[in-house]
C-alpha cells in the first residue's frame, strides 16, 4: 500500500514536460530538484520515486531503461502480482512513476520488459 501511495504521489504531483522544451536539452534532476522545479519528465520522476522507496520503505530499487523512456522496478519483500524483471534471479516489480494512475506492477503500453535494460543503483 505504501509503494502505491508513493507512486501515485510522484505520478500526479508534478506537471510533465519534456526537457528539450523547458531546458533546451536533456537534463536529469536529482530527487530534490524534482521537488523544486515546476516540471519533470520520466527520468526525474523515476529518480525521485527510487529515492523515496529506498529512504522511506528501505526497499531495493533499479532503474529500467526502455528506448525513449525510464521507469523503476522495486524488489519487494513479499510476493506481489504484476509485471516484473528478473535481475540476477531476483524479482523486481515494475513501478512506472510516469504512467499516470497505474499501480505498482503495471508496465506502460508499448514498453517491452524483455528488451529493457536495468540500471543498478
Amino acid at each position: 500500500d505504501a509503494a502505491n501511495m508513493l507512486i501515485n504521489f510522484v505520478q500526479t504531483a508534478f506537471v510533465y514536460e519534456y526537457d528539450d522544451k523547458v531546458w533546451g536539452c536533456d537534463r536529469a534532476f536529482f530527487a530534490d530538484e524534482t521537488l523544486y522545479y515546476p516540471y519533470s519528465d520520466c527520468e526525474d520522476r523515476s529518480i525521485l520515486f527510487s529515492r523515496l522507496v529506498r529512504d522511506l520503505l528501505g526497499l531495493e530499487v533499479v532503474l529500467v531503461y526502455y528506448p525513449g523512456h525510464l521507469a523503476t522496478a522495486v524488489k519487494f519483500n513479499e510476493p506481489i502480482p504484476g509485471d516484473y524483471l528478473s535481475v540476477g534471479g531476483t524479482r523486481y516489480l515494475v513501478c512506472d512513476p510516469t504512467y499516470i494512475h497505474a499501480p505498482i506492477g503495471l508496465t506502460m503500453p508499448d514498453m517491452d520488459n524483455s528488451q529493457a535494460k536495468v540500471i543498478m543503483l
